[in-house]
């Protein structure tokens, strides 16, 4: 089996090595030269010095044989010159393209499958949109995953003082909480993932994972002591791409959005293009400005421009002053577990966003999703109960489950109603199931699950 990705930036880097850990083969095409000397050194793949608008470098690349392509280069045109010669000159079956310029999404019919025969477009700044506005549908969350179809949610809060988790294991937790059927799915703790058992501890500073479904979570949230309404009044930092698409988003839910720009000129372009967004041109973002905007009467600030050094200071600046969820888009890996640490209570990061993306889209067989966490080593799968499987007509209580998994949903396929295990529950064949698991977990879930959690 083999991928061919065109780009070896931080996206195109990050899949490489997620599929050559699963024994895929891999070739990776670059026009960096001093990048591809490096990637030769770190990926078990091969790298070839060449470009992705080349048909004499993508054969170079095994182009006849591959099975997907995978373009995503920081050149739009680039990539879908790719994908044009990968359809011209191979029959692969599966071409995923990035593209950033909105002004593509107007010229939708060239991606179908009698042209360019697309199967998936990523846009990391709309994949970041998308991310946001999650996290501001659960307040206060850190991390969201939603699957299902947003039936079901994870929400990753940081246990605060005050918090009625702080050193109570599960058991204890579970029996005050018990009209509420609350389920901690996983904990983050010092960087590192625990899928918790009934006598583990809850700490100060953890982050926790809990299920929450769409329909009423107040007592849940209540419970947790955080808000119970999702964010109405918004302001938005940064008139970037994301600030743009973010706004417009959020005006169609109705909410209260200001965007604050430094650029007169993009300030201008944004009032042409937003209908009720209030936009603002600030030079520089201080503590006297946000002051007399009443940030800390505001639901949510999320800074969006793009410089993430003005993101970070701003949020956490708007944080000091009492805004009571504040997210920032940071580009620059290292910069993420940082950030959480001194305050901002989330932090997107497009490209690992459009990495989640594109691993959950190359999953197949019985998998309706899957979900690689952001800067996490886990996933959440929601996998068909297969009626050979050791899952079915058992309490889940009695089977043999691997200690770095949960399940941690189940909806029933004749009532087609979600609900939150417990040791008793019974998962019939055809029940969709929803599992949270480390990675290093998969081969042990996949014993029980009776289907390969593979890519092809």
């Amino acid at each position: 089996m083999s991928v061919l990705i065109v780009g070896a930036g931080e996206v195109g880097f990050m899949i490489a090595k997620r599929l050559t850990e699963e024994s895929i083969d891999v070739y990776l095409v670059e026009k960096d030269e001093a990048k591809v000397n490096k990637l030769s050194k770190m990926l078990d793949a091969k790298v070839i010095w060449g470009s992705g608008s080349s048909l004499r470098d993508l054969k170079k690349a095994d182009l006849e044989h591959a099975e997907m392509l995978i373009a995503i280069t920081d050149s739009d045109e680039v990539n879908l010159v790719a994908a044009y010669i990968a359809g011209s000159f191979s029959s692969i079956p599966t071409k995923i393209v990035r593209l950033r310029n909105p002004d593509y999404e107007a010229a939708g019919k060239i991606f179908e499958k009698e042209r360019l025969d697309i199967d998936l477009i990523i846009n990391p700044e709309l994949e970041a949109t998308v991310a946001i506005d999650n996290l501001l549908s659960i307040p206060g969350s850190q991390d969201t995953v939603q699957v299902a179809d947003g039936r079901v949610r994870f929400g990753g809060f940081k246990v605060t003082p005050g918090s009625p988790l702080i050193n109570r294991n599960l058991i204890e937790i579970s029996q005050s909480s018990n009209s509420i059927n609350l389920l901690i799915a996983a904990i983050l703790r010092k960087g590192e993932l625990l899928i918790p058992r009934g006598k583990d501890q809850i700490l100060l500073g953890d982050r926790v994972y809990v299920v929450l479904d769409r329909q009423d979570n107040r007592e849940i949230l209540s419970f947790l002591r955080q808000t119970e309404r999702p964010s109405r009044n918004v302001v938005i930092y940064g008139g970037s791409m994301t600030g743009e698409m973010l706004a417009t988003r959020l005006e169609k839910k109705d909410c209260n959005v200001k965007l604050i720009e430094h650029s007169e000129e993009r300030c201008v372009d944004l009032s042409e293009k937003l209908l009720r967004t209030t936009v603002l041109n600030l030079p520089a973002i201080n503590r006297d400005l946000l002051e007399a905007e009443r940030i800390p009467q505001h639901d949510a600030f999320v800074a969006v421009s793009d410089d993430e050094e003005a993101n970070i200071l701003s949020s956490l600046l708007a944080k000091r002053m009492g805004c009571p969820h504040v997210i920032s888009v940071v580009n620059n890996l290292d910069y993420i577990s940082l950030v959480s640490d001194i305050g901002v209570d989330a932090v997107v990061n497009p490209r690992m966003v459009a990495v989640a993306k594109i691993l959950q889209f190359i999953r197949k067989g019985k998998i309706f999703s899957l979900t690689s966490l952001s800067d996490v080593d886990a996933e959440v799968i929601e996998v068909e109960a297969m009626e050979t499987s050791d899952l079915v007509e058992h309490p889940i209580k009695d089977i043999k489950w691997p200690r770095d998994a949960i399940i941690a949903g189940v909806i029933d396929a004749e009532r087609d109603s979600f609900t939150v295990p417990r040791g008793d529950t019974r998962i019939n064949p055809g029940d969709r199931v929803i599992i949270f698991a480390k990675r290093g977990a998969m081969p042990a879930v996949e014993k029980i699950l009776s289907v390969k959690l593979n890519y092809f």
